[in-house]
C-alpha cells in the first residue's frame, strides 16, 4: 500500500505501508521535508543534520533507539555523475527511512517489490525497520551484481577486440573501465567499516535475533568485494597484454623502418657517387650506363632482403 506523507504533502517523499511496517523513500529532501520527517517519526534531531545534502562519510551510529546508516553505492554506466550514489538510512522499530539524492534503478525495483516483501513481514509481530533495511540492502546488492555483470561483459568485449589491431583505441577503453572497477572496489571497502559497527548497533537496538539477519547481507557484500577484486586484477592483466601487443606492433614498425633505412642509405650513397664532379667516373658514358646502375642497385637491394630473411629480421 502506498500513500503520500500523512501530515504534509511533499513531492519528494513517498510512504509505503504494510501492516505495522513503513518504508519512506525520500529524494533530495529540502529542510522543510527534513523537519516533517522529524515531527512525524519522532527522530532524534542530531541524526538529521546532514540529510538535506550528500556528505561523503560512510558510517553507522544509533541514538535513542534509532540507527542511522550512511553508505555509498558505485555508479557504472552513468556519465553525468562522478561520485558514487549516497544513501542514508534511518532505522526505527517500525519504519525505514531511506534518503537519496539521485534516481536509482534499485530503489525503483524495491518499490515494485515492496508489496510482496511487506506481505512477508505483515504477519510477523517481531518484524522491524531493520528487516526492511536488510531487504532493501539485498535489492541494492543484487543491482551491484548486475553492474559487475556489465563490467565483465565489457572485459569480454575488450578481449575479443584486442587482437583486431585496435590496441591504440583499447588503451583508453581499458583505462576508463578499470578505473570504474577500482572505484567500485573502493566503495565496497567502505561497507566493511559500516558493517563492523552496524552489527553492534542492530543488536543493541533490536536484539541479537534481528542482528543475525544482517549476516547474510554482510556475506553478500564480501562476495561482491571478492568478485570486484578479481575483476580488477583481470583488467590489470588485460592492460599489460594490450601494452605488450602495442609494444610488439611498434617494435615491428621500427624494425621495418630500420631495414628500409639500412637499404636506402647505401643505395643513396651509391647513386650520389655518380654525381661527383670528377674527371673520370666508371660506367658513366657507357651506352647502357643508366641500366647498368639500376641493375646494380636492384641486385644489391635483393641481396639485402635475402640477407634479412636469412637472419629472420623480417
Amino acid at each position: 500500500m502506498r500513500k503520500r506523507h500523512a501530515k504534509m504533502s511533499y513531492d519528494m517523499i513517498e510512504t509505503y505501508t504494510q501492516g505495522t511496517l513503513t518504508w519512506v523513500d525520500v529524494l533530495n529532501p529540502t529542510p522543510d521535508e527534513v523537519r516533517a520527517l522529524l515531527e512525524t517519526y519522532q527522530l532524534p534531531p542530531s541524526l538529521l543534520g546532514d540529510l538535506a545534502a550528500p556528505v561523503p562519510q560512510s558510517r553507522a551510529l544509533s541514538i535513542q533507539g534509532v540507527i542511522k546508516v550512511t553508505m555509498d553505492f558505485p555508479i557504472v554506466k552513468r556519465e553525468d555523475i562522478e561520485r558514487a550514489h549516497e544513501l542514508k538510512f534511518l532505522i526505527t522499530k517500525h519504519a525505514l527511512i531511506s534518503v537519496r539524492y539521485e534516481d536509482m534503478g534499485a530503489i525503483d525495483q524495491f518499490k515494485r517489490e515492496f508489496e510482496v516483501i511487506g506481505t512477508l513481514y505483515k504477519t510477523n509481530k517481531h518484524a522491524t525497520g531493520a528487516h526492511l533495511f536488510f531487504a532493501l540492502l539485498r535489492t541494492l546488492y543484487n543491482a551491484l551484481d548486475t553492474k559487475l555483470d556489465y563490467l565483465e561483459s565489457k572485459m569480454n568485449d575488450i578481449q575479443r577486440e584486442m587482437f583486431d589491431n585496435r590496441e591504440k583505441e583499447l588503451v583508453f577503453v581499458i583505462s576508463k573501465t578499470s578505473r570504474r572497477v577500482l572505484t567500485f572496489r573502493q566503495v565496497l571497502k567502505t561497507h566493511e567499516r559500516v558493517f563492523a559497527s552496524l552489527e553492534d548497533e542492530v543488536e543493541e537496538c533490536f536484539g541479537e535475533s534481528v542482528s543475525l539477519g544482517l549476516a547474510e547481507e554482510i556475506l553478500h557484500g564480501e562476495m561482491l568485494t571478492t568478485r570486484t577484486h578479481s575483476l580488477f586484477e583481470a583488467f590489470e592483466e588485460l592492460r599489460e597484454t594490450n601494452f605488450a601487443l602495442l609494444t610488439t606492433k611498434q617494435n615491428q614498425i621500427m624494425t621495418v623502418l630500420t631495414i628500409m633505412a639500412f637499404i636506402t642509405f647505401p643505395l643513396s650513397l651509391f647513386t650520389s657517387m655518380f654525381g661527383m664532379n670528377t674527371t673520370h667516373t666508371p660506367i658513366l658514358g657507357h651506352p647502357n650506363d643508366f641500366w647498368i646502375i639500376v641493375g646494380i642497385m636492384t641486385v644489391v637491394t635483393i641481396g639485402f632482403f635475402g640477407f634479412f630473411k636469412y637472419k629472420k629480421w623480417m
